[in-house]
């Protein structure tokens, strides 16, 4: 096990006779061992402190550079954090009191001084120093932006900071003493906590996504990390749950995962989305056998109306038309952009003549009722269900076969290709 590092304490004491009997008394002494450097004016003492880190300081306030309580305020306000005991004639003790009035970790007469005493007091400034610094630190993370809620073992909250008001809406004093299940949405179930509380006994740290409820009732995301505090026992004593509202984050989220899988034209979803859509609706037919139905559409001597009316008259067109079919499926219904003119619906729990009845609806939709600046636009669309044994390029294969039946019969027209047979059913 290796050693304790040796306190490093700095003696400014112009008195040679004082400063060999503080350095004897400091070796005599049963404290740790103590690495001892001598100064004789403030001046050298700064420059000391300057060139190397101290854990205390014995500081005379009667030097020849430099005397009374204005040497214990220019050191402070020339050196960084620093244990200081003072070193006192006997006839100074007031004056040792108003120095710890000043900052001052302690002070000594010299005509008092022991080797236990000088030891022990050297020691305890530098405890007492370094928890004052530990105090500061906690409290400054405290008032962090992070929101912190302190428990004790039965759960019911001690502390809470700003930010933990500013987030929820509660101010500590409508919380302390509450259980924080008051900030619980309801969107977890019982079997979330048991699980969050579960590990926490096991590894006493659980960290993770949870959504709470503010005090006016909106619900939101946060992250939060929750960790036991034990005692020297073992036991334990406090949780302290620390956590962010990741609202915005959570919405840039979802704005990024809409653009990688939305046609930006259009608003649809793109050919990657799709590809994923159809795997999932081919994976449930064929586990649950659920009726699901597919329409392709695209629109009539679309080319012929981009070369005649430019691109950005096409754009406004396939827009318009996208949101009248839209506006014509169920939500549970999925609408994408398979390229170009051409758009593809998956329509789950839709039986054949289901799909018919609304690829027929669709038609009347975009073709009776003129668009702006385009007039009528009439579209033609294939149909078919799933089958038994289809996978995704059998089943875009009939549907795209669907689709080139109903522009055979002249377009703006349904046709529908069953999954085993000839054509079933083509209506215009």
């Amino acid at each position: 096990m290796a050693a304790a590092r040796a306190y490093r304490v700095l003696l400014v004491e112009d008195s040679p006779a004082d400063a060999e009997l503080v350095s004897d008394l400091l070796e005599e002494s049963r404290e740790p061992a103590l690495e001892l450097t001598r100064v004789d004016r403030l001046a050298a003492a700064l420059q000391a402190l300057r060139q190397q880190a101290f854990d205390a300081v014995l500081l005379d306030l009667g030097l020849p550079d430099s005397q009374g309580l204005s040497t214990l305020r220019r050191f402070q306000e020339e050196t960084g954090p620093v244990a200081v005991v003072v070193l006192t004639g006997q006839e100074d003790a007031e004056l040792g009191t108003r120095a710890i009035q000043l900052g001052a970790q302690d002070f000594l007469p010299k005509a008092d001084l022991t080797p236990g005493l000088i030891g022990r007091t050297v020691r305890y400034a530098i405890e007492r120093q370094r928890s004052a610094a530990e105090l500061r630190l906690m409290a400054a993370a405290f008032e962090s932006g992070q929101a912190i809620l302190i428990t004790d073992v039965q759960g019911r909250i001690q502390r809470v900071n700003d930010a933990f008001t500013r987030i929820t809406g509660y101010t500590e004093a409508e919380v302390v003493g509450q259980n924080p299940n008051i900030l619980q949405s309801g969107e977890h179930d019982r079997a979330f906590y048991e699980r969050l509380w579960g590990e926490l006994r096991v590894h006493d740290h659980w960290e993770g996504e949870i959504w709470n409820q503010r005090k006016n009732g909106q619900i939101y995301p946060e992250w939060e990390s929750i960790t036991a505090v034990r005692n020297e026992w073992g036991q334990v004593e406090h949780y302290v749950a620390v956590f962010h509202d990741i609202s915005r984050q959570k919405r840039l989220e979802a704005e990024l995962e809409r653009e990688a899988s939305t046609d930006r034209l259009t608003g649809a979803c793109n050919r990657l989305r799709f590809d994923t859509e159809l795997e999932d609706a081919l994976a449930r037919f064929q586990r649950y056998g659920t009726e699901t139905a597919l329409v392709m559409f695209d629109m009539d001597h679309f080319k012929w109306f981009n070369d005649t009316r430019g691109h950005d008259a096409g754009d406004r067109v396939l827009r318009e038309v996208t949101d009248r079919v839209a506006a014509n499926i169920r939500e549970t219904d999925t609408l994408a952009r398979w390229g170009g003119e051409e758009f593809i619906l998956i329509l789950p729990e839709t039986s054949a003549e289901g799909a018919r009845d609304l690829a027929e609806r669709l038609r009347r939709a975009v073709g009776d009722t003129p668009v702006a600046d385009a007039g009528h636009v009439t579209i033609s669309l294939g149909v078919t269900t799933m089958g038994a044994g289809d996978d995704a390029d059998s089943l875009l294969k009939r549907l795209d076969n669907a689709l080139y039946r109903a522009k055979e019969r002249g377009r703006n027209t349904v046709c529908y290709l069953a999954a085993e047979g000839p054509l079933k059913h083509c209506a215009t």
